[in-house]
């Protein structure tokens, strides 16, 4: 699969040129060529069609020219053809060899006689032979010779012969009507076409009577016979012994040479002609070519053009391109000019404005990773330890800022007096960040005022209020004051969650509640102080905001107290940070890949006579 992956990226064409010229040009071109392919097919075979059909038109009527010669002395014979049983007198006989010599062409008519007894009783009758077939309709048949060279009229002639035959079925003689040949074609020979092609008339044998393209000069030699030259000679040969006419086509696309043929009715001769092909089919060869290279300038042009577009499109591209690689490094360019309002343009504009909002989304991103960086700040940077209390804490926020915050105070060192706070404000991002800035700097300039518990948190409440009556914005707060010389725990709720107590001693566990309102909504309310006594025993105190239990799966399910109980009793003896860190890691691994919804702030007090700076050291 990956090693034709990697052929398919190795032949795909990578650039936008080179696309186009695979995927339109190319296409394009194909189509062309087929349809020009297909079209000439067409073409040609409307021309060799309408050639053949003007061929044979032209041989049918040079035959009609010979027939109509040679029909004119065998007119004047079949006047003897009514008086088959009377005897024919000097007189008669002398009147039709008379009427025979007449006719135009005739050069001479000869009659003999096999006795002078032969003259009596005398009737016409032909004879049978297989290729006058085409006249048994008619008594008479004649036999034509082939042109011979006649030395008295230095002429070549052809003779029509007839026998004499009396009413017993006897020949009595013979009638020879001698034609001048060259007469007898010479309408034929004097037309365009006879001269302009080859062309030939020969017998059923093949034998060349005359041709365009004579094969023996000498009077009297014997000719050479037509099918000797190249296969079309021969196809042709075999088509006129089957068909009256035609046309014969010889080899090559288009055909090298064309042929037709066409058989005359009173002798047994054909008329052939023979044509180039590339004569013939001149017309659409060279609308071949014209397209061939009409298709070829159009392509060049196109592609000229379209590569003049495509630079232009190319250009903005690659413009586009590398602004995209310096924006990927964080530099940012001046925007890009848009000069078309195409595409491209339409493209170029949106990368500007998407460029203007990347820019103010890294400048906020850089004021948000310098707010997180105050806000961390206002966290305390290191854990306490000292006089039998341990305190550590954690915030995990789901955006860069977020509205948790958590504080631990001791407002006169060595006093064994220690303040701690774990505030969640409503929402998240920076606007909640600053509130939660202004809440932790309300709580801190009121714990230096060193009023109870309850005021305290009377006062940050009316204070923030001031901020909060328009926006109607609010925060939760649990306020815990230890007081190790008196072992006092005191502590105000606003809104949040109890914090959990747990008593290595005894293993149980209980809740610091107590009733409370939010922070920010009414300036008047008057929070109440909730405290117990502790003794010598380990205590476990956890304060958290509900980003700690309300935290979920994949599944949707939520982490829960219970969970979190569980490794706080299984983790009593560790520290307030190796604590800390084991609840994150079980949060962690509880949630999977599902998003962290809410900040996450956990608190971890441990009240341990036992691990009092003195005992440490």
């Amino acid at each position: 699969m990956k090693k034709s992956l990697w052929k398919m990226e190795l032949f795909y064409p990578k650039s936008l040129q080179q696309r186009t010229i695979i995927f339109v040009l190319l296409p394009i071109f194909f189509f062309l060529t087929l349809a020009g392919f297909f079209g000439y097919r067409a073409v040609r075979s409307i021309l060799l069609e309408q050639w053949s059909e003007a061929a044979l038109a032209k041989l049918e009527r040079s035959a009609f020219d010979i027939d109509v010669q040679l029909e004119r002395p065998k007119e004047v014979l079949l006047l003897l053809e009514g008086i088959t049983e009377k005897v024919l007198s000097e007189g008669l006989e002398e009147m039709v060899i008379d009427q025979l010599e007449r006719v135009d062409g005739v050069v001479s008519v000869k009659v003999e006689w096999v006795s002078s007894m032969a003259r009596d009783e005398l009737r016409f009758k032909g004879r049978s032979r297989g290729w006058f077939g085409r006249r048994e309709n008619s008594r008479w048949i004649f036999d034509i010779t082939p042109p011979v060279y006649n030395v008295e009229n230095n002429s070549q002639t052809v003779s029509m012969v007839t026998d004499l035959v009396n009413k017993n079925g006897f020949k009595v003689g013979d009638i020879e009507v001698v034609l001048d040949f060259e007469k007898l074609i010479s309408r034929t020979v004097k037309k365009p076409w006879w001269n302009v092609n080859k062309a030939y008339i020969i017998d059923y044998n093949g034998v060349i009577l005359n041709s365009t393209d004579p094969r023996g000069e000498d009077a009297g030699q014997k000719r050479k016979v037509f099918g000797e030259n190249g296969i079309l000679e021969q196809k042709t040969l075999e088509a006129l012994r089957e068909e009256v006419s035609g046309t014969v086509f010889g080899p090559g696309r288009p055909p090298e040479e064309i042929s037709g043929f066409y058989h005359l009715q009173e002798a047994p001769w054909v008329m052939v002609v023979i044509a180039p092909g590339k004569k013939v089919l001149k017309p659409i060869i060279r609308f071949r070519l014209l397209f061939f290279y009409s298709a070829m300038g159009c392509i060049a042009i196109l592609l000229l053009f379209i590569r003049i577009m495509i630079a232009k499109t190319t250009r903005a591209i690659n413009e586009l391109s590398r602004t995209a690689s310096d924006l990927a490094r964080g530099v940012f360019d001046e925007p890009l000019p848009v000069n078309t309002r195409d595409e491209v343009g339409l493209l170029t504009e949106n990368f500007n404005t998407m460029t203007s909002q990347l820019k103010k989304g890294v400048q906020l991103q850089k004021a948000m990773d310098i707010a997180r960086e105050v806000q961390m700040t206002l966290l305390p940077r290191k854990d306490f330890s000292g006089r039998g209390v341990e305190i550590s804490g954690l915030s995990t926020y789901c955006d860069e800022t977020g509205g948790d915050y958590f504080d631990f105070i001791e407002r006169k060192p060595q006093s064994g007096r220690f303040h701690v706070i774990v505030g969640d404000v409503v929402g998240h991002g920076i606007g909640a960040a600053l509130l939660m800035a202004t809440l932790r700097a309300l709580v801190r300039a009121n714990v230096y005022t060193g009023a109870a518990p309850d005021m305290l948190v009377s006062n940050v409440n009316r204070q923030l209020c001031l901020d909060t009556a328009e926006h109607g914005n609010f925060a939760s707060l649990f306020y815990l004051h230890v007081d190790v010389a008196k072992k006092r725990l005191q502590w105000v709720r606003a809104g949040h969650d109890p914090a959990i107590l747990f008593n290595t001693v005894t293993n149980t566990f209980s809740e610091l509640k107590g009733n409370g309102l939010v922070l920010g909504l009414d300036p008047e309310y008057q929070f109440q102080t909730n405290s117990i006594e502790f003794g010598s025993e380990r205590l476990v105190v956890l304060m958290g905001s509900d980003g700690v239990w309300e935290a979920v799966n994949e599944d949707g399910e939520q982490y829960g107290k219970q969970r979190l109980k569980q490794l706080v009793q299984e983790n009593a003896d560790l520290s307030p940070r190796e604590m800390l860190h084991v609840i994150n890691e079980s949060i962690s691994k509880f949630r999977g890949t599902a998003a962290l919804c809410d900040d996450i702030t956990l608190v971890s007090l441990v009240l341990d006579e036992r691990n009092s700076a003195e005992n440490r050291l």
